[in-house]
């Protein structure tokens, strides 16, 4: 019989391992089996999401089938398959947490338990989108910080009732039982620790000025374009030929191009709106974030589907204030949490690490001192700049392709003959003095400090971030020297975490500032670098 490891892996023949002492189950799951299952209302909710996800391929199947074809019956089969699939899931998906460990057990004829240490359970994420809110359903994310991105090695629970959703919650993110001192009603404790939250911050309907100036409508618009094209081409039907359609791009083609051009515009531009609020409000609604009386946060949104996402603060290592460029110019920022067990490669409102939406600037300062318990101060003052040196690199960095670019393509237009007007003397100058803007923002964009325990990191111009982590967070750091730094005594000096983006960096550092700044920083991580230098 094969044992269970901290992720592992039941041969196909052995019998399942039986897991150790298993503690009672949390209130609502009232089973007396070792293994607890899922909702049996989820058996309603996954082979329609199966199905809806498949829609453009059935529609496209029964639409050639209804023109002679057999393949109405293919798209037959292919639904009836998704409501098979869905069904054995569930019945394949069972889960049990112990005083010590939890354990998620997935497969009916090869089956797979992975297990962790409860201790080892970083964040736990609640998502019901529209038809998982109207059965009463949740599903469950458990952050342990590995493997939480690899699909069937990840502890997700889909769905459980939404009452079991949220003692499973409360069971996890408590001590462990055996911690825990005999009471005389343990089920009074979640209402207990409801009580001692503390609200930090509500979403304001006035923040919504702030939705236009991300990049969230036009990544919404490109997903909503790609998904209408894929499912055209899925579908087999030519949307352009549909009568509206088809009207509204004549009636365009029939307008002068100094017409056309501008409306064009108007239209895309009207899009982008509509959509990046649309887009906001979706994901933001009902933002809330507050501290619970467990020593975690709680942060709460979401409109058609909604989002609740709990941090251990004795996992969270720092914040980082995120400022675009159009954001900035609005005195605008997003707050993004620097913790262990959540994901970031999918973005900030995707992996939900986010701990306040688009908002004004002065509100992400205070939110950002409230949760980690220093000065707003700290996330105002200025930074040590690094110096002429860095300053000239970002000029030539900005500067220099943009005219070997420009005198390229001029060189090109000369040999083929193409006659040069007196715009392209302009645009020359004009798109260097653009790039040497570029490279001062870049510049004032860069800076480090070290304040007390928390370090200090800046960096970006279109997407400028300001970082603030505790050094009891730095596992490493890491120099690093292109040809280019060597020549000017510059280095990127890399702090490297277990939490957020588990890499910040502060680039084109004088090499005698980052060393001092390494020592000053974690001392018993400065000899390897001293004794190098």
């Amino acid at each position: 019989m094969s044992k269970v490891g901290d992720v592992g892996e039941l041969d196909s023949e052995a019998e399942p391992a039986a897991p150790p002492a298993p503690a009672p189950p949390p209130p609502g799951t009232a089973s007396p089996d070792a293994w607890l299952r899922l909702s049996p209302r989820a058996l309603a909710v996954r082979p329609v999401t199966d199905l809806l996800r498949s829609a453009p391929v059935l529609i496209g199947l029964i639409y050639e089938g209804t023109r002679g074809g057999h393949n109405i019956y293919w798209g037959l089969g292919f639904g009836a398959f998704a409501i098979f699939a869905g069904i054995w899931r569930w019945f394949g998906t069972k889960y049990q947490v112990t005083e010590d460990r939890i354990y998620v057990k997935r497969g009916l004829l090869s089956p797979r338990v992975l297990s962790a240490p409860r201790t080892g359970v970083r964040s736990v994420d609640l998502t019901a989108h529209v038809m998982y809110r109207l059965l009463g359903l949740a599903q469950v994310k458990i952050g342990t910080g590995r493997n939480d991105k690899r699909e069937g090695e990840n502890f997700k629970l889909d769905a459980l009732s939404v009452a079991d959703a949220e003692a499973l919650r409360a069971l996890l993110l408590a001590a462990p039982l055996a911690e825990i001192p005999d009471q005389p009603d343990q089920t009074e404790a979640p209402a207990t620790a409801v009580v001692r939250e503390t609200e930090i911050v509500r979403l304001r309907k006035s923040w919504i000025r702030f939705a236009p100036l991300t990049l969230t409508g036009l990544v919404i618009l490109g997903v909503l374009v790609g998904a209408l094209t894929q499912t055209e081409h899925d579908a087999g039907v030519n949307l352009a030929a549909l009568g509206p359609v088809h009207s509204g791009i004549q009636d365009v083609g029939r307008m002068p191009l100094s017409e056309s051009i501008p409306v064009g515009a108007v239209v895309i531009l009207l899009g982008l709106l509509l959509v990046s609020v649309l887009g906001y409000a979706a994901l933001f609604w009902n933002f809330r974030l507050v501290r619970t009386g467990r020593g975690s946060l709680l942060v709460t949104r979401g409109l058609l589907s909604t989002r609740s996402t709990t941090i251990d603060e004795a996992r969270l290592r720092g914040v980082e204030i995120s400022e675009p460029l159009s954001l900035r110019v609005a005195k605008g920022a997003r707050c993004i949490a620097i913790t262990t067990g959540l994901r970031v490669g999918g973005g900030a409102e995707r992996g939900g690490s986010v701990l306040l939406p688009p908002a004004p600037r002065a509100v992400a300062d205070r939110v950002a001192s409230e949760i980690l318990g220093v000065p707003v101060e700290l996330f105002r003052a200025g930074l040590i700049e690094h110096g002429p040196a860095a300053r000239r690199r970002r000029e030539l960095r900005a500067t220099v392709p943009i005219l070997v670019l420009c005198v390229a393509v001029a060189g090109l237009l000369l040999i083929l003959g193409v006659h040069l007007s007196y715009w392209s003397a302009i645009a020359l100058p004009l798109l260097a003095g653009l790039g040497w803007l570029l490279a001062q923002d870049r510049y004032r964009g860069l800076g480090h400090r070290l304040v007390g325990d928390w370090i200090v990191l800046s960096t970006g111009s279109l997407v400028r971030r300001r970082s603030i982590f505790t050094v009891h967070g730095v596992i490493g750091w890491r120099l690093r020297q292109t040809w280019f730094q060597r020549r000017r005594g510059l280095v990127t000096l890399t702090a490297t975490t277990a939490a957020g983006k588990q890499r910040y960096s502060a680039l084109d550092v004088p090499m005698a500032e980052a060393l001092a700044f390494i020592a000053a920083a974690t001392p018993d991580l400065a000899a390897p670098f001293l004794t190098s230098a």
